[in-house]
């Protein structure tokens, strides 16, 4: 990483020279110089098996704990005013074992229902059709969804309604698929959604403390009692430590793990 900096000018950093401004550096947020240049290290592409499946508060705290240590990523999909949770688990194939990939339900199938919210929405919202209305037979789930919160994002009422359509399309998409990393780890967005983005320590994979659930148990509940129209869905990951001071995962603990939660503020 090459810095420019008011006092010292041009400095080469790296984990051989300076590793201590190195890691301050890699997450300075620019509080250290402007980032002249930068090598990337690049992680090459692999194959993973994405197991989708649909679970519930009290079933995913009995199995927290196992499945942090058995899966190489998981994700919680939260859904707010629903007793869902979206479980995601990823890892790579097994030579041993091959899931059957299918889903019971075609993708018309599972996107039906939210199909009919959004035809009955538009009946609902505007007095006839807007020609820049998109052919609604065409749109993906996710792109659906933004389509009807965008008609009301502040009425829970109907927000509640997306989130049960969203819940019940989850149900019907359980099940595996194969794929390339780089497309089953991204963000659906791209990453371009605006998020509240919170992290914090939640013990270690032989140990976890458990706070991420009492954190998402406690905010679900604020949601509901404040009546907030929250839509779906409040994303969980979890990662390994970072040495990098300023970074909110930041330890010097090789085995501490931190949740990351997301928030979607879109139509908020």
């Amino acid at each position: 990483m090459k810095l420019v900096t008011p006092a010292k000018g041009t400095i080469e950093l790296s984990r051989e020279k300076n590793p201590d401004l190195f890691y301050l550096a890699r997450c300075g947020l620019g509080g250290l110089g402007v980032v002249a240049e930068v090598t990337l290290q690049c992680v090459e592409r692999h194959q993973l098996v994405e197991h989708t499946f649909v679970s519930n508060a009290d079933e995913i705290k009995k199995n927290h704990q196992n499945w942090l240590s058995e899966n190489k990523h998981i994700k919680y999909l939260w859904i707010p005013y629903t007793d869902t949770v979206v479980v995601v688990q990823c890892n790579p194939p097994s030579r041993w074992k091959t899931p059957k990939l299918a889903s019971k339900y075609v993708k018309d199938e599972a996107l039906q229902h939210v199909r009919d919210l959004y035809r009955e929405s538009l009946k609902k919202y505007r007095t006839e059709a807007d020609s820049k209305d998109p052919a609604i037979d065409q749109l993906s789930f996710t792109e659906l969804r933004d389509q009807l919160l965008a008609l009301d994002p502040l009425d829970k009422d109907h927000v509640i309604r997306i989130n049960k359509a969203e819940a019940e399309y989850w149900k019907k998409s359980e099940g595996y698929r194969m794929c390339w990393s780089d497309e089953i780890l991204g963000f659906d967005c791209g990453g371009q959604q605006w998020v509240s983005e919170t992290c914090f320590p939640t013990g270690t994979l032989a140990k976890p403390n458990m706070k991420d659930l009492y954190y998402m148990e406690e905010l679900l509940q604020l949601i509901e009692e404040e009546d907030i129209p929250a839509p779906a869905p409040i994303e969980q990951r979890w990662t390994a430590h970072s040495r990098s001071p300023m970074s909110p995962a930041s330890s010097s603990e090789e085995d501490d793990i931190f949740s990351w939660i997301w928030v979607y503020l879109n139509f908020v």
